[in-house]
């Protein structure tokens, strides 16, 4: 609870660069050029702010997220930023390593375990096990950083990095916990390198085919349907060769499944090539259906649910199939039942329970228009081609919806929209009145969270109307904020007495796990369009908000988030599907 409770405070805390989508204006070639020169200027600076980090681990990183925004820049460097820092962890790793093995074999001594908050006390090989666990975490973050730029190099360091531990638990801990990252890793590789995403998801098959395998298919063929044909190949000729289990009916079952919508689209105009040929989705059919045949007929009340895909491919087998059950054990055709239903033959023909979306009150279905038809004509506004009269109707009647649209977050994000679509349009009056009753809706001196949030979005729509309004807010609210985290990491120190999240008055952020960092920086990439506009405008001032957080941890964050959003305009499209949180707290 108090990790869960500790990240969402950090997160809340970087979210003071945080907003909505806003509007940029193009900018020139020479201006960039030096925008993205002070801005490598500034990542250097970053730096070695990091380097003055007390933990190992924090400093670790941290510098693999800057080494992954210099590579944007400077390859050369950020690959020798990386064998830097591969370098740091596997010493971490050996001195941990080390630790264990002095400690001999785990005896019959009696373990803290998971202590009390107050009154338990680790034992010494338990803190060198939770410091590893950390470690292990901070070695996804350098794998996430290296495969967003070379992937062979990512998976080479992912798995060579596990060379130096000669600790049997140590061992057994890291391959238990590969497995899940692994996938994760793949999923952001098949985003980009298709190709490479085969060869790394294809060596994973030797551990078994699952669920994870469909998800990367379906990435790979977004991007390549050759690539994806083949790695579909190399799945086939897994199951093939394995005898499917009960608990995988499932999984082949999607893949069928999938591989039947990508039969079906190829064969329309312009159609991509399929997964599957129709012979090879019969094999699927018959391979199921084959393990679902083998099975007690006690055991089968789930079969029905696979019957509808083994019938078009497979219909002799599907015909065993419902000749092995009894017929009025059978539900009714087309539907998809519980265990606990095919099992009691209750099979209800009634409504939906669920609800039938098409059956929505109709004032909800006017209502959903009328919002889409209003977002329509906002959106018109800024267009030089619209009529004044026309123009002033459409704000006159957005404005009049959006003052009587319930909560306030609506209504602020509204009249921001609104009003960077007045001010595209030339009217910087009218856009800075909107503005004024955004304003009037937030407090001006913000106590609680909700508070901060509609100071931020506040902030957003003023990034876009008039940055100059949008700088003295920022920096009144991380005046504020300050405060609360100053006092929320004195309660933590209080709480965190065997010093698992903080040490030495350091929070440790690598102890939240491998995406900690990356996460933060990347996830909040709806902060780039307004941090982009708030750097184009005055870098320095920019720069300066970040100096304004106390915590040295959250300054670097917030550095972070605006060096990521400059240096890494260039790549924003990639980097935006690169990476997905994958909140690792549980380690």
């Amino acid at each position: 609870m108090f990790k869960k409770s500790l990240l969402l405070f950090f997160f809340v805390s970087q979210a003071l660069l945080a907003g909505a989508q806003t509007i940029t204006e193009p900018a020139k070639p020479a201006e960039d050029e030096k925008l993205n020169k002070a801005a490598v200027d500034f990542l250097r600076e970053t730096l070695s702010d990091v380097n003055n980090l007390h933990s190992l681990e924090n400093r670790i990183s941290f510098t693999s997220e800057l080494a992954g925004l210099m590579w944007f820049r400077d390859e050369h460097q950020a690959r020798t930023m990386f064998g830097g820092l591969i370098s740091d962890f596997q010493q971490l790793v050996a001195q941990y390593d080390g630790q264990m093995n002095a400690l001999g074999v785990k005896g019959d001594e009696v373990e803290a375990g998971y202590p009390s908050l107050f009154t338990g006390d680790q034992t010494e090989r338990s803190k060198i096990e939770r410091r590893f666990r950390t470690a292990m975490a901070v070695r996804q973050q350098i794998a996430m950083s290296i495969a967003e730029h070379d992937p062979d190099l990512a998976f080479s360091f992912y798995y060579d990095s596990l060379n130096v531990i000669t600790n049997p638990e140590f061992r057994k801990q890291a391959d238990n916990s590969n497995r899940y990252f692994e996938f994760q890793l793949m999923n952001m590789v098949a985003e980009k390198a298709p190709d490479k995403a085969v060869k790394f998801a294809t060596k994973a098959l030797a551990n078994g085919f699952n669920f994870q395998h469909i998800e990367i298919l379906k990435k790979i063929y977004a991007k390549d349907p050759e690539k994806a044909a083949s790695f579909a190949a190399d799945i086939l000729s897994k199951i093939k060769s394995d005898k499917i289990k009960r608990e995988d009916f499932w999984v082949v079952n999607s893949l069928i499944s999938f591989g039947s919508q990508t039969l079906d689209d190829s064969r329309k105009d312009g159609g991509k090539k399929a997964v599957y040929t129709e012979g090879d989705l019969k094999d699927l059919s018959e391979a199921l259906a084959q393990s679902i045949l083998d099975q007690p007929t006690e055991s089968m009340y789930d079969a029905v649910n696979y019957l509808s895909q083994i019938e078009r491919y497979a219909p002799n087998r599907a015909l065993q199939i419902k000749a092995k059950i009894r017929k009025k054990d059978l539900p009714p055709a087309n539907k998809v039942y519980t265990a606990n239903a095919v099992a009691t033959g209750n099979y209800s023909t009634g409504p939906d329970p669920e609800g039938d979306v098409n059956s929505a009150p109709a004032n909800e279905n006017e209502k959903a228009k009328n919002e889409k038809q209003m977002m329509d004509d906002v959106m018109k506004v800024g267009s030089k081609e619209l009529p004044k009269e026309q123009r002033d109707s459409i704000i006159a009647q957005a404005r009049k919806i959006l003052m009587s649209t319930p909560g306030r977050d609506k209504k602020i994000t509204g009249l921001s929209m609104l009003a960077a679509q007045v001010a595209k349009a030339g009217d910087k009056d009218l856009a800075a009145q909107l503005m004024k009753d955004a304003e009037s809706l937030v407090n001006p001196q913000p106590k609680n969270y909700r508070d901060f949030l509609l100071t931020w979005m506040l902030v957003n729509g003023y990034a876009s109307v008039n940055p100059d309004k949008a700088f003295p807010l920022l920096d009144e609210a991380i005046g504020r904020v300050n405060d609360t985290l100053t006092a929320f990491v004195k309660v933590g120190e209080f709480i965190d007495a065997n010093e698992e999240m903080i040490q030495d008055g350091e929070v440790q952020v690598g102890a939240f796990g491998g995406a900690m960092i990356s996460g933060m920086t990347r996830e909040l990439g709806m902060a780039d369009s307004t941090i982009k506009i708030l750097a184009k405008a005055d870098f320095e001032k920019t720069k300066s908000l970040t100096y304004r957080f106390e915590r040295p941890e959250v300054r670097i964050l917030a550095k972070m988030m605006v060096l990521r959003a400059v240096l890494g305009e260039k790549n924003a499209s990639k980097a935006d599907n690169d990476l997905r949180v994958m909140s690792d707290l549980e380690n």
